[in-house]
């Protein structure tokens, strides 16, 4: 139970990361709340998926098969925004992927 309560609260974080700059912007709510809830579900699956064992690269490949139905949505509604998105996935599955290694045993 301990663990789960560790992924949520890394995916929290990484929530918050990620659409704080969409809500300074004003994006539309329910980007927001389809982005916030994308990264709560990936604090739990990171850390029980593995595709390999450097855990970093693992948090990176999760999440970017876990996102990229989303960017074809994304593409047709913005092109301009798939490279952020991109990125941003990218960034943030390396830092859960290296978090859930180092807090949940």
């Amino acid at each position: 139970m301990k663990n789960y309560l560790i992924s949520l609260v890394i995916g929290l974080i990484a929530a918050i990361i990620d659409t704080t700059p969409m809500i300074i912007r004003k994006m539309d709510t329910v980007f927001i709340i389809s982005a916030f809830f994308v990264w709560i579900v990936l604090g739990l699956f990171i850390p029980k998926i593995n595709f390999v064992s450097i855990s970093f690269l693992n948090g990176i490949i999760v999440s970017i098969l876990f996102v990229l139905p989303i960017t074809f949505l994304i593409y047709k509604l913005d092109p301009s925004g798939l490279p952020i998105i991109i990125v941003t996935t990218i960034l943030l599955g390396c830092a859960v992927g290296f978090f859930s290694k180092l807090f949940i045993k």
